[in-house]
């Protein structure tokens, strides 16, 4: 493949090349692009974005943590940037593929010889596969608006006191949902997802917030130094270690408009109302939906319009 030299000296290079080309039915093609930053002997770092198209917060912070990379004068080790694996879907700010009408994240680890994604999933696997690391960037779901946060597949001591590092409120040490074996963050063991904003919309603050957790994760593996992380240690968070019993999912009974009553990071008692179901064309509330615990609420929906079961809000209990 192509590889294009973007920057030479001493102790640093930096290169733009093509893993994986995929021709479309109309003979467009679609390039998926790795930018490799490679240093003196040290760490094997993959940070992907942009495998959600309706996610855009993830390529914001990878587009910052490139511009600081680029500052960088000695770095150790190699860092293998993808900074947006699903660029079709991203360019109509949409969760599914087009024409294919697939979500790429519910495709890995892909077909080398199957359809256009599937051959993106498999090419972006086989790339990421030798990393020591891999670190995926995510947004919020469209519907809501999320805490920065870390997810670490549950077990993974390492991945989880790293990601304690990430300039996020909470670790979330996760079990395998039922749609997880075909994601991409399970394809590995040693992965850390940091999220957070809101969906499909970019949130002030939030790209810088965990950009600067993805730089001093870096200085912690001993990539960077701790000088090119842009804030110093004292101002960056450290995050709170939580498990699947402690993140509670709190759903509606009834359908209707959800209006919240709390904003995210917000501390709750237990019974406490977070936010009304109401019926639309009279104003009448429908039901109040209450704080199952004490705690923080780790996400609240913002998309309006739901039906019996939808969840509403995620809530971190204080113990």
């Amino acid at each position: 493949p192509f590889v294009q030299y973007l920057r030479r000296q001493d102790h640093l290079e930096e290169t733009l090349s093509p893993i994986c080309s995929v021709e479309l039915p109309t003979g467009d093609e679609v390039l998926l692009h790795r930018r490799r930053f490679e240093g003196t002997s040290g760490r094997h770092v993959a940070i992907v974005a942009g495998i959600r198209g309706d996610t855009p917060e993830g390529v914001r912070v990878l587009h910052t943590v490139t511009s600081i990379l680029r500052k960088v004068d000695v770095l150790a080790g190699r860092l293998d940037l993808y900074p947006c694996a699903n660029p079709l879907a991203a360019h109509r700010a949409s969760r599914r593929w087009p024409l294919f009408d697939v979500d790429l994240n519910r495709l890995f680890p892909g077909k080398a010889g199957g359809h256009p994604p599937n051959q993106v999933a498999h090419a972006l696997v086989e790339n990421v596969r030798e990393a020591e690391l891999v670190i995926e960037l995510r947004g919020a779901n469209p519907a809501f608006r999320e805490m920065p946060q870390a997810h670490t597949r549950f077990g993974r001591q390492r991945e989880r006191e790293l990601a304690e590092f990430a300039n996020v409120e909470f670790v979330w040490e996760r079990n395998p949902g039922p749609a997880a074996p075909a994601t991409f963050a399970a394809q590995f063991e040693n992965v850390v997802a940091l999220e957070g904003g809101a969906g499909n919309r970019l949130m002030p603050g939030v790209g810088e917030e965990l950009a600067v957790g993805v730089l001093n994760m870096l200085a912690h593996l001993e990539v960077i130094s701790q000088d090119d992380v842009p804030r110093h240690w004292a101002g960056i968070h450290r995050a709170r270690h939580v498990t699947d019993d402690q993140v509670h999912r709190v759903r509606a009974e009834r359908g209707g408009f959800f209006l919240p009553a709390k904003p995210i990071g917000e501390a709750v008692s237990l019974g406490e109302v977070v936010g009304y179901v109401v019926e639309p064309t009279s104003a009448e509330t429908r039901e109040e939906i209450r704080a199952p615990a004490e705690g923080h609420l780790l996400a609240i929906r913002e998309q309006p319009l739901i039906v019996p079961g939808s969840m509403v809000a995620r809530l971190v209990a204080s113990s």
